[in-house]
């Protein structure tokens, strides 16, 4: 027999409102300035910037430019300079666009008309910048707190002694203004990407990020920052993403300072953290959270927790609570949960196995102003109970976390009300230039569920092979793979990078991200060497061990025959990669770096685009062939 216990339905129209996945986005490599007027920023897919001109009484004109579905993927980045154009930061505005912010000299502006765009690519933008004007001087506010430039206190990354000396040159102001300027952790939350803080006051000036020797927990400490009394020496138990607990401690109390520790696994990645004005503190880590864990979108989550086997929990009651942010669910032993949407009642599933409802059990009460449009509990069988969470109109569902052995918390994410919205002017952003051939050459895979791990060789620590003038395998193989990435999703493969900037990873690293991210195919993507005294070696290889030869010839010939390039053959081998993963995987070698041929041609931005295209179209045509 099923047992209903309906609950207040309020609006009968709502929105759901899912987060995307971060491997949906694009992703913002890397961008610099020249120091005086040009900035250039390149991404792994196609974008098409939105910039206006912002200009605030009281502060410095700011050039903001948005990159939307583009995320940062690391700590907001800052760089002083010392001319007209003072800063300039990357953060990630929301969680699905990132911007970048040129902060001018206080007291000058610039012409938003004069602002040039252009995109060289869709992926590769530069931005000249018209030189700064001084504002008249009646139009200068009266005079304001300013930063001192290139300071360390401006910075968010700093050694352990530069943050003592930040905090002692900073206790005396902070006596002062501690009620003006502090921040106050208010509510921890699990996220798709990583974990977000709530925040209340102001943005934290000083984050600073370490890892232990032993590599067995991260601290993140926050100066000029307070701890409300829902975190204040709290400890959140997370089993997520390597991390295992994190703590929450008021270390300093004049000038405030509060420290996070996330206990986590010897061999997890390190974590970043940053301000978002929307989010808060946001903590992701720097490897791809889906090498982290497998959290594919519509699959049930696994078990949070164990409850003892023969005995059913209690489910004692269903609560709104802290602000009307979280769902909290009580029993009475440890209890276990799993959730996924469940499209049939347009609401998010909660599924408690080996549980009862209690039969004084006390459900939410919803008010006009709830978060929450419904919730509906049932007893869906004698050891199965069944919440139905309907989000409202202005409610995003977040993350069901495990409290502790007989709490279950669901976070509930409002939506922040527009803020004023300050003096600004448009800046015209035209279309990238066209010249690229179109991608419609290329075979196309309607539907695919094929998913690729692409894997650009070598990387930060570990440059590669060093060729002639110079050049490094890392530098060849990272752009040529980002560009294999783009041409395959936009011919309908799913294809993932194990890295996408210049970051070191191990290989036993690689081939769990292959794994984890149940990859159909596995390609490495590395640049040849020799002795020096061997220029004349030139030529591609391409390697497999056991499962790949057939793609192994397949993108072989593709190369050969779109390619100007000698023939090495496919050859097999042993590499760590290709023997400890299980899909077809291949190793392609682009060329010599210490060949006089190979290198010439790989220095070339437009061959490394021949390559990366023709490298792409060998994998679609295995693709139409085998899938």
């Amino acid at each position: 027999m099923v047992r209903f216990r309906w609950l207040i339905v309020l609006f009968s129209v709502f929105n759901v409102l899912v987060c995307a996945s971060a491997a949906e986005a694009g992703r913002l490599l890397r961008w610099s300035f020249d120091g005086e007027d040009q900035l250039e920023f390149i991404t792994d897919q196609g974008v098409q910037p939105q910039a206006q001109l912002l200009q605030e009484e009281g502060e410095p004109t700011k050039v903001v430019i948005d990159l939307p579905g583009t995320l940062l993927g690391r700590a907001t980045q800052r760089r002083r300079y010392r001319g007209l154009i003072k800063e300039i930061r990357a953060g990630q505005f929301q969680p699905r666009m990132a911007r970048i912010v040129i902060e001018l000299a206080p007291g000058y502006t610039l012409d938003p008309n004069q602002v040039k765009f252009r995109g060289i690519t869709a992926r590769q933008w530069t931005v000249d910048l018209p030189e700064p004007q001084r504002i008249p001087p009646p139009s200068l506010p009266p005079a304001r707190r300013t930063s001192p430039p290139n300071t360390n206190s401006s910075e968010r990354r700093s050694s352990s002694g530069s943050q003592r000396q930040t905090r002692q040159s900073r206790q005396r102001r902070s006596q002062n203004t501690a009620s003006q300027s502090t921040t106050q952790l208010e509510s921890f939350q699990v996220s798709r990407n990583g974990f977000f803080i709530r925040t209340s006051g102001q943005e934290p000036e000083n984050i600073e990020v370490e890892r232990s020797r032993n590599r067995r927990y991260i601290d993140i400490e926050l100066e000029d920052t307070i701890l409300s009394e829902r975190l204040s020496e709290e400890d959140v138990e997370v089993n997520r993403y390597g991390v295992s607990q994190v703590q929450f401690e008021q270390i300093e109390k004049s000038p405030p300072v509060v420290r996070i520790r996330m206990n986590v696994e010897r061999d997890s990645p390190d974590w970043d953290a940053a301000f978002n004005s929307e989010l808060g503190l946001v903590i992701v880590p720097r490897a791809p959270i889906s090498s982290l864990e497998d959290s594919a979108s519509g699959r049930p989550t696994r078990p949070i927790a164990n409850t003892r086997v023969g005995q059913l929990a209690t489910i004692e009651s269903i609560a709104l609570a802290s602000n009307g942010t979280q769902l909290l669910i009580r029993s009475n032993q440890r209890v276990r949960a799993t959730n996924q949407w469940n499209r049939g009642a347009n609401a998010f599933q909660i599924t408690i196995p080996s549980a009862q409802l209690a039969d004084n059990f006390v459900g939410p009460q919803l008010s006009p102003n709830s978060p929450l449009a419904g919730v509906r509990v049932l007893q869906q069988d004698k050891k199965t109970v069944v919440v139905l969470v309907q989000p409202g109109s202005d409610t995003q569902i977040g993350e069901l976390n495990q409290v502790s052995d007989q709490l279950l918390a669901l976070q509930l994410q409002q939506r922040q009300a527009r803020q004023t919205v300050p003096p600004t002017s448009s800046i015209p952003v035209p279309q990238p230039d066209r010249s690229t051939p179109p991608s419609t050459t290329l075979p196309r895979v309607p539907n695919s569920r094929v998913v690729v791990m692409l894997d650009p060789g070598h990387g930060g620590k570990d440059p590669g092979a060093i060729g002639i003038g110079g050049l490094r395998e890392k530098d060849i193989v990272l752009p040529i793979s980002l560009e294999v990435a783009n041409l395959l999703e936009q011919q309908g493969v799913q294809a993932i990078l194990t890295r996408s900037d210049d970051r070191f990873i191990s290989l036993a690293g690689r081939v769990q991200m292959a794994e984890r991210a149940r990859s159909n195919l596995f390609v490495s993507i590395h640049a040849n060497a020799i002795s020096a005294s061997r220029p004349d070696v030139n030529g591609l290889e391409t390697y497999y061990h056991q499962l790949g030869r057939e793609l192994a010839q397949t993108v072989h010939k593709t190369v050969l025959q779109s390619v100007e390039i000698g023939d090495r053959r496919v050859r097999q081998a042993r590499f760590y990669v290709l023997r400890n993963t299980s899909m077809p995987s291949i190793l392609v070698e682009t060329g010599f770096v210490t060949g006089h041929l190979d290198a010439a041609k790989l220095r070339e931005p437009a061959h490394r685009s021949l390559m990366a295209r023709a490298i792409a179209q060998g994998i679609l045509q295995y693709i139409r062939q085998n899938y």
